[in-house]
């Protein structure tokens, strides 16, 4: 058995966007079954110690979270219209030199670093959402308008990034304050956190009544369902992250929400991976996944380990283990994104 895919993943349409249509309420249905009792526990998370309120961030790092960017290599060569080993060496060096120089930006400038992870967060995340709601739920209307495009991107990226600081306002601005004392500026106090609370229930949810009331006057009679499922799935998220005390809801959001649907994505891309969706032979999926994904995934984690010094017992999670793990995750975040902005321009081609 084959232990690491080497060949590139060619990002192309074709086949794809069938195999995913069927995946649609599934996909809905497997969120409901994850996040409503997770939901349960959550309520209760917030008196728990530090350490199992970041568990499923911790989680996360072996389990779709860091995984989900494992792939991005094979992606990056996919794309390239003439592959070699030189132009596969030069596309990896410039994806390492992208992470590196933010992780120097974190050394130089860590408020701003902080504030940019941020911004690049609700992009990302709301690209990623974008992605599933034209390709899985068919809202085609979200393709037609950039307007539309751009008001899903931030409502759905803004959820998760800024809903947690109204109601967990303390725990948001101890996170900041943390995150950017790891970079390298010990007196940082993080007190804008706590100046205007109000902002961050406000923003998401003016981005999100503006995007549902947009994408409704712009839709036709067959976008009714794409928009009925676009809602749902908005109304619920807010709900989550409104409720669900934060570092328990974006943690569970990360590995479950985002990196789940990422992970269908690429394994939709990738054309063993989807015969193998096509035809439900989920075990054998989950090895052609860890064949994909497994060794750079094993090559950050142990790069966080070294740069980060992060302690590998589970009692060791605090806010400090937190704060290095994010500024870690943050370093992956920014070439990933990138690739993920190449594979847009191709999968979402109208």
């Amino acid at each position: 058995m084959k232990w690491v895919e080497w060949s590139p993943v060619p990002v192309v349409q074709s086949g794809q966007r069938a195999v995913l249509k069927r995946y649609s309420l599934g996909l809905i249905a497997l969120s409901l079954l994850l996040f409503v009792p997770l939901a349960g526990l959550g309520f209760k998370s917030e008196g728990w110690p530090i350490y199992l309120q970041l568990l499923p961030l911790f989680i996360s790092l072996f389990l779709f979270g860091m995984p989900h960017g494992g792939a991005d290599h094979l992606l990056l060569w996919g794309m390239l219209r003439k592959d070699s080993w030189s132009r596969r060496i030069v596309t990896l060096s410039l994806y390492t030199l992208t992470a590196l120089a933010y992780l120097a930006f974190w050394d130089f400038n860590p408020p701003a670093a902080a504030l940019f992870f941020l911004g690049l967060t609700i992009f990302h995340w709301g690209q990623g959402d974008r992605y599933i709601s034209v390709q899985v739920n068919q809202a085609t209307y979200l393709s037609r308008s950039k307007i539309l495009t751009t008001l899903h991107i931030l409502s759905r990226g803004s959820i998760p990034i800024l809903l947690p600081g109204y109601l967990g306002n303390d725990t948001y601005r101890n996170v900041i304050k943390a995150l950017v004392n790891s970079g390298g500026q010990a007196s940082y106090q993080a007190e804008w956190v706590s100046s205007y609370p109000l902002v961050f229930l406000l923003i998401p949810l003016g981005l999100t009544i503006v995007s549902l009331l947009a994408a409704a006057i712009s839709m036709s009679k067959k976008e009714i369902r794409p928009l009925c499922i676009d809602s749902i799935e908005s109304v619920a998220l807010f709900g989550w992250f409104l409720f669900v005390p934060a570092l328990w809801a974006i943690g569970c959001y990360f590995a479950l929400w985002h990196s789940l649907r990422h992970s269908l994505r690429i394994l939709s891309t990738d054309s063993t991976g989807s015969q193998l969706l096509d035809s439900k032979q989920y075990l054998k999926l989950n090895i052609r996944w860890l064949q994909l994904t497994g060794l750079m995934t094993l090559i950050a984690l142990i790069g966080m380990w070294i740069i980060f010094a992060l302690p590998l017992s589970v009692r060791g999670i605090e806010l400090d283990w937190l704060a290095k793990a994010l500024i870690g995750i943050s370093v992956l975040t920014l070439p990933h994104t990138v690739v993920v902005c190449f594979m847009d321009k191709i999968q979402l081609r109208d």
